[in-house]
């Protein structure tokens, strides 16, 4: 019986897995998939299913967007090792934020001013800084 709750308890914990990775950071060579978001406090950066990746703030208002939905399918938002933060439908590129710099180690984060920044030396963010 032991063996069995723990299956269980993989399975919920895989399905929670990719429907939100609930952090507020995304590192180089990882990505958002349709549904999957990054969060810090009010602020959630999502990549939607009809391939628009999209900063939210208290749930419903949208602070700033790709501008992409409808341009693809299956999307994923990506940040590679090069800095750049980049959006696929399948292997095409939809969007670039084109802050390209050269191999390093970046991070994408959410901050709890409401700005999202790509780090490793500040490429880009959707400045989106809200007073408080």
């Amino acid at each position: 019986m032991d063996g069995q709750i723990m299956k269980v308890m993989a399975l919920v914990l895989g399905l929670l897995a990719t429907t939100a990775i609930a952090k507020d950071t995304l590192f180089d060579g990882e990505s958002l998939e349709a549904g999957q978001y990054l969060e810090n406090g009010p602020y959630k950066f999502i990549m939607q299913g009809d391939c628009n990746l999209v900063l939210y703030v208290n749930g419903n208002q949208a602070l700033w967007s790709s501008g992409t939905n409808g341009k693809g399918s299956s999307c994923r938002a990506t940040l590679q090792d090069n800095g750049n933060l980049v959006i696929f439908s399948r292997s095409d590129v939809v969007w670039t934020s084109g802050s390209t710099l050269g191999p390093n180690t970046y991070r994408l984060v959410v901050q709890g001013d409401g700005n999202v920044v790509i780090y490793g030396a500040p490429l880009w963010a959707t400045n989106t800084v809200q007073s408080r």
